[in-house]
């Protein structure tokens, strides 16, 4: 039967990781929320650890993870990165600052489960994560095999515009409103539905004004970030483990002449285009995304 432990569960006490709007000032690894499915009788390979992409967070991958465990006979992990879903609240969010804090979460779940390594999974900016952790040295023999989900190691110099006005609009809609509202209201500025959807799963009830919502994320720290997070290029590195880049056909974000330099970052690398699917593969595409992972991570 299948266990999906603790959705809650974090790695730090529950005073901190309730208090979601403290700010940590220290360049210091943050603890992160996450939620876990795994089972004692089903368990037997090694632990999938999944990093969520830009406004999401952990919840966004229940279904899927629930479905990889059961495939994989292995405890899957879903994370919130710093400043999204329940993780802590920082001024700061480098690569290698989120990198270091996935580092911490994995060390933790080597210990907790007696494995040496872990496999790893990051859609787009969390695609980005694990690779910045997977090109270093000093951290890339907790990795078992890498997959990253429809982004490149290279930056994207003209989408900045585009989450700055998603950005903007966030920030002018009015909490006072239900969700329901809120939805209606944000339909001029993002027609598409499904991603007014996502963007609203960042909606919860104000902890300070009743009656109210506020947003999970930290919405200052990643509109001063975002030039960083969309335009980021890995640094010299290579990952010599097994690595697969499943993007979507007609997403856009992995094109062929970014290939190469994938390669030499990665040089056991497979590449799976699903079609029909744009950025969000997991979504869209989910039996297909799910198939691909368990071909790639099959014991």
């Amino acid at each position: 039967m299948l266990v999906s432990r603790n959705l809650a569960k974090t790695i730090s006490n529950s005073k901190n990781a309730k208090n979601i709007h403290t700010s940590c000032r220290k360049f210091a690894p943050v603890p992160m929320t996450y939620a876990s499915y795994s089972s004692p009788e089903l368990d037997r390979n090694s632990p999938l650890v999944i990093v969520h992409g830009l406004f999401g967070q952990k919840q966004n991958w229940n279904s899927v993870g629930k479905a990889l465990h059961k495939k994989l006979e292995a405890p899957v992990y879903a994370v919130d990165v710093r400043n999204h879903g329940s993780s802590p609240h920082t001024e700061t969010m480098s690569y290698t600052e989120m990198a270091e804090d996935l580092v911490l979460f994995i060390d933790k779940v080597k210990e907790e489960t007696k494995k040496t390594r872990v496999n790893l999974l990051g859609h787009s900016m969390g695609g980005k994560i694990v690779m910045r952790l997977a090109i270093d040295s000093k951290w890339s023999d907790r990795i078992e095999k890498l997959i990253v989900e429809d982004v490149s190691p290279k930056g994207y110099s003209r989408r900045h515009l585009e989450f700055r006005e998603l950005i903007k609009t966030m920030r002018n809609v009015d909490l006072c409103r239900t969700r329901k509202e809120i939805l209606k209201d944000l339909e001029s500025a993002i027609p598409d539905l499904a991603m007014r959807q996502f963007i609203l799963t960042n909606l919860q009830p104000s902890s300070e004004n009743e009656g109210q919502m506020e947003w999970k994320i930290n919405i200052n720290t990643i509109d001063s970030h975002v030039d960083e997070i969309l335009g980021y290029t890995l640094p010299v590195g290579s990952f010599r483990g097994p690595t697969l880049f499943l993007h979507g056909a007609n997403s856009g974000y992995v094109p062929d002449d970014h290939k190469p330099d994938i390669k030499c970052l990665f040089p056991q690398v497979q590449f799976d285009a699903i079609p029909d699917s744009g950025h969000w593969v997991h979504a869209e595409k989910p039996q297909l995304f799910i198939n691909s992972v368990y071909k790639f991570l099959k014991p």
